[in-house]
C-alpha cells in the first residue's frame, strides 16, 4: 500500500509516465504491424497479377503450337479421310513437342474422336464447342477440372474451309508452372482442387511436406482466401487464393511472413528497451523531485505529530513560501489546542459554578489514594435545596451555592480538596482527624443566614462523615458509605453523622432484597398466610386478611416491615401488590368453588392508589377466577390517603362503584384521623394494634378505642380491631360494640390449608 505522499507522487509521475510511453508503443507498434500486413498484403496482389500474366503468356503461347498443327495440310487432308492412326500418330508428337498432357481430336458436333489419354472431359467439351459455334468458331483457351486436377485447355478449329474438327490440347498446372511462378515473384504457390475427402493439394505445391500438411489441415475454405488474405500455420504465411475458373480449382499463394515478423519484432524489442530505460530514468527523477517536493511536507508532518504528543511544545519548522503559511497556521492551531485543553480539563474537573472541584476530580483523586490508613470525608447535604431553588430562581440558586462554597472554603480551609458533587452535595477532604466538635461546628457555620438579592435565605443541612480505612478499596465504596452516613444524618437532631460499621452492610442487605423480589416471586420464596376476622355479633368467622412472608434462601426470614418498607422506597412495590392479588384471587377460587364463602381483605401501597387503572384491573382479576366482588375486600392505610388525597380518592370510588369492601387500616395513627375520615369512600375502619394490645391495662388506651368505635358507628363504618391478644381485651371489644376482632388470641397467621382447617373447627368462647 502507498502511503505516504513521497510514495504516492513518485507512482503518479511513473503512472503518467508508463501511460504516454505505453500509449506510444501501442500506437507505433499498431502502425508497424499494420504496415507490415500491407505490405505483405501488396506483395500477394503483385504475385497475384504475375501469375495471371504467366497463365495468359502460356495460353497464347499454347494456342500458337495448337494452331500450328492445325493449319497444317498433311493433318488436314488425314482429318477429312478420317485416318485415326495417322491423326492419333500427330497428335502425340505434336503434343510431346509443345508439352502438352494430353492431345485430342473433337468432331464438329463435338465429340471426342480419339485422344492420347482418356480424360473425363466428354461433356466439357461438347458444351466448349457449342459455344464457339455460336459465337463464330474462334479458338478457345480456358482452364478444366478433371480427375481433381486443374488443366489449361486449348481448342483450335480445323477447317477445310470450313471447320471439319476441332483440334484441342491441354497443359496441367504442375511443376514447372509452379517454379517459374515462384521464380518470378518469390512466393510459395500450391495448386488445390475438391475431392470426396475434402481439400488437398492436386497439382503441385512448392511447400515444404509439413508445412503443406499443416496449411491444408488448418484451412477450412479456400474458396474464402480468395477474398482476403489470411494469416495460416499460426501466422507463418500470409496465404491469398486464386480462383481458376475451373471447377473446385483454385491456386493458392504464399508469402512467408516470417521475415517481416522478424522486423516487427526487432521494432518492438527496441521500443521496450527506450520504454524501460525511460522509466528507470523517470523514477530516479521521480525519487529525486518526490524528495525536495515532499521534504517540507514531512517536516511539516513531523510538527503536526509533535502537536498532537501531550505535553510537548513543538517548534515550526524553517519552510518557505506556501508551506511557511502552514507551518504559521498551525503554530497558531497548536497555542489554541493548549488553550482549550487547558479549558476543557479545567472544565472536566472543576464545578462551573463554585468554582470548586467536581466529582469526577474526587473520583479521579480517591482512584489514586485508595486505600489508606487514614483521612476523613466530609459530606455537606443542603436539605431542602430544590425547593428552595424553585422558590428563587436558577440565577439565584446559583448565586446561593456560591455563597455556601465561600462559607465552606473558610470553614475546611485546610482540606486538600473541595468539591461540589452534586447538585446540594458538597464533599470536604481531609488527611488529618476530623472530630465530632468540629462537625457541629461545620453545622452551625449555617446558622447564620446567607444574603441572596437582599433576602435573608436559612439553610439546613446533613454533614455525614467517613473515617477512612484499609477496608474501603473503591470509590464506589466510600461514596456509597458516605451517602449512608449523610442519610442516618438527615435523622439525627443535630445533623451530623459519623458512618459506623455494619451500616454498610445493612445497606447492602437492603439492595439485596430489592434486587431478589422478581426471583423470590418466581420461585415461590415469598408465600401468603391469612389471619381470621372474627365476627363479634355472629361468633363465626368467613373473613380474614390476606398477609405476605418471605423466607429468603440465604438471608433467612425477612420481616414484612422491612421488605415492604424497602419496595414502597423503590418504587416496585406495585409488582408484589399484583403478585399477591393474583395469588389471593387463585386461592378464593378453589374456596368458592368448594362452597366455602370466604372473604379476603389484601393491603394496598400508596403507589397501587394513585394508579388510575387499579379498578379496571381488579374487575377483569375477578372475572377470570370466576369471583363475585363479595369475595375480596382491601385495606388501605391513612398515609398512603395522604399521598395524593384527590386521586386516591378517585380510585377508591372506582372500587366501591364496583362494590368491593374497602377498609381504612391503622387508623388513629396517621394524619387524617377525623379531618378527611369523612371524606373517604370505605366501609370500614381498622384500630391499629397500638391501641388494641394494652386496652385491659391501659386506660387511656380504652378510651381512645370506644371513642373510635362510636365515632365510626356514627359515621356508618363497620369497626375492626387487630392485635386482640388475650381474653379481657376482647371482652372489652365486645362491650363497645366492636364488630370484627383479630389478634393472636384467636390465632396467628396461617396457610391457606391450615387456615380452613382452623375456620371450620372454630368454636369461640
Amino acid at each position: 500500500m502507498l502511503t505516504s505522499f513521497r510514495s504516492r507522487l513518485i507512482a503518479l509521475l511513473l503512472g503518467l509516465l508508463a501511460m504516454v510511453q505505453l500509449g506510444t508503443a501501442v500506437a507505433v507498434l499498431s502502425s508497424l504491424k499494420e504496415d507490415n500486413y500491407k505490405q505483405g498484403v501488396q506483395a500477394i496482389d503483385v504475385a497475384r497479377n504475375v501469375f495471371y500474366l504467366s497463365l495468359e503468356s502460356r495460353a497464347n503461347q499454347l494456342t500458337k503450337g495448337v494452331g500450328i498443327l492445325a493449319s497444317d495440310f498433311g493433318f488436314k487432308q488425314a482429318v477429312a479421310t478420317q485416318e485415326i492412326g495417322t491423326i492419333r500418330s500427330v497428335l502425340v508428337n505434336q503434343g510431346a513437342r509443345i508439352g502438352a498432357d494430353v492431345s485430342f481430336l473433337v468432331s464438329p458436333s463435338g465429340k471426342i474422336l480419339t485422344a492420347t489419354k482418356e480424360l473425363d472431359i466428354d461433356k466439357t467439351v461438347s458444351s466448349l464447342i457449342q459455344s464457339a459455334r455460336r459465337s463464330g468458331g474462334a479458338a478457345i483457351n480456358t482452364m478444366i477440372s478433371s480427375h481433381g486436377q486443374a488443366y489449361q485447355l486449348v481448342l483450335v478449329p480445323v477447317k477445310a474451309p470450313n471447320t471439319i474438327a476441332w483440334v484441342g490440347m491441354a497443359f496441367l498446372l504442375d511443376k514447372k508452372l509452379a517454379q517459374e511462378i515462384k521464380a518470378v515473384t518469390g512466393l510459395e504457390i500450391s495448386f488445390v482442387g475438391d475431392t470426396n475427402n475434402g481439400q488437398e493439394v492436386s497439382g503441385y505445391s512448392t511447400l515444404p511436406e509439413q508445412d503443406k500438411h499443416d496449411l491444408f489441415a488448418e484451412i477450412q475454405s479456400v474458396g474464402a482466401l480468395t477474398k482476403k488474405p489470411q494469416f495460416t500455420n499460426s501466422d507463418k504465411y500470409l496465404s491469398l487464393g486464386i480462383d481458376l475458373d475451373a471447377k473446385n480449382q483454385w491456386g493458392v499463394l504464399h508469402l512467408p511472413y516470417k521475415p517481416w515478423l522478424e522486423s516487427y519484432n526487432r521494432a518492438r524489442n527496441q521500443l521496450l528497451l527506450i520504454f524501460t530505460g525511460a522509466l528507470a530514468l523517470a523514477l530516479l527523477f521521480g525519487i529525486l523531485l518526490a524528495r525536495n517536493l515532499t521534504a517540507p511536507i514531512e517536516r511539516l508532518v513531523e510538527f503536526a505529530r509533535q502537536i498532537g504528543l501531550i505535553g510537548i511544545e513543538a517548534k515550526a519548522p524553517a519552510v518557505k513560501g506556501e508551506f511557511c503559511v502552514l507551518a504559521n497556521t498551525m503554530m497558531s492551531m497548536q497555542n489554541s489546542i493548549s488553550l482549550r485543553e487547558e479549558e476543557l480539563t479545567n472544565r472536566a474537573f472543576h464545578d462551573l459554578h463554585t468554582g470548586l472541584y467536581n466529582r469526577s476530580a474526587v473520583e479521579q483523586y480517591l482512584n489514586r489514594e485508595l486505600p489508606r490508613e487514614k483521612g476523613y470525608l466530609v459530606l455537606v447535604d443542603i436539605r431542602h435545596f430544590k425547593d428552595l431553588n424553585n422558590m428563587l430562581g436558577f440565577d439565584n440558586g446559583d448565586l446561593l451555592l456560591l455563597k455556601v462554597a465561600e462559607r465552606l472554603l473558610v470553614w475546611g480551609s485546610h482540606a486538600v480538596m473541595q468539591a461540589r458533587i452534586a447538585g446540594d452535595q458538597f464533599l470536604l477532604v481531609f488527611d488529618e482527624e476530623i472530630t465530632s466538635d468540629e462537625c457541629n461546628s461545620l453545622s452551625a457555620f449555617f446558622d447564620e443566614a446567607f444574603i441572596v438579592q437582599g433576602s435573608e435565605v436559612l439553610l439546613s443541612v446533613a454533614v455525614g462523615v467517613l473515617p477512612l480505612e484499609d477496608t474501603i478499596l473503591s470509590v464506589n465504596d466510600a461514596m456509597r458509605r458516605l451517602d449512608i452516613a449523610v442519610d442516618q444524618a438527615k435523622e439525627e437532631p443535630g445533623g451530623v453523622a459519623f458512618y459506623q460499621a455494619g451500616q454498610d452492610e445493612s445497606h447492602q442487605r437492603q439492595l439485596r432484597i430489592i434486587g431478589d423480589l422478581s426471583e423470590a416471586l418466581d420461585s415461590g420464596q415469598m408465600f401468603v398466610v391469612y389471619q381470621p376476622k372474627v365476627s363479634v355479633a355472629s361468633k363465626d368467622c368467613n373473613e380474614a386478611e390476606a398477609l405476605i412472608r418471605w423466607r429468603h434462601p440465604e438471608l433467612g426470614f425477612i420481616p414484612p416491615d422491612e421488605f415492604i418498607t424497602l419496595l414502597e422506597h423503590a418504587g416496585n412495590i406495585q409488582l408484589l401488590t399484583h403478585w399477591v392479588i393474583k395469588s389471593v384471587l387463585a386461592q378464593l377460587n378453589i374456596w368458592w368453588s368448594e362452597g366455602h364463602r370466604i372473604r379476603v381483605a389484601i393491603n394496598l401501597s400508596a403507589h397501587d392508589l394513585v394508579n388510575e387503572q387499579l379498578p379496571g384491573m381488579i374487575e377483569k382479576a375477578l372475572k377470570e377466577n370466576n369471583l363475585p366482588v363479595e369475595a375480596l375486600a382491601l385495606e388501605v392505610t391513612e398515609s398512603a390517603v395522604m399521598k395524593d388525597r384527590l386521586k386516591v380518592i378517585q380510585v377508591l370510588k372506582g372500587l366501591q362503584s364496583l362494590g368491593i369492601h374497602l377498609a381504612i387500616d391503622d387508623f388513629g395513627t396517621g394524619q387524617s384521623s377525623l379531618a378527611y375520615l369523612r371524606e373517604l369512600p370505605v366501609n370500614e375502619v381498622k384500630i391499629d394494634r397500638a391501641f388494641i394490645q394494652y386496652i385491659d391495662s391501659n386506660k387511656g388506651d380504652e378510651f381512645i378505642v370506644k371513642a373510635s368505635i362510636e365515632l365510626s358507628h356514627s359515621l356508618g363504618f363497620q369497626v375492626t380491631a387487630e392485635g386482640a391478644e388475650n381474653a379481657e381485651g376482647v371482652a372489652l371489644l365486645g362491650q363497645y360494640k366492636c364488630d370484627k376482632i383479630q389478634g393472636y388470641y384467636f390465632s396467628k397467621p396461617l396457610v391457606a390449608e391450615e387456615f380452613l382447617r382452623w375456620q371450620q373447627a372454630f368454636k369461640p368462647v
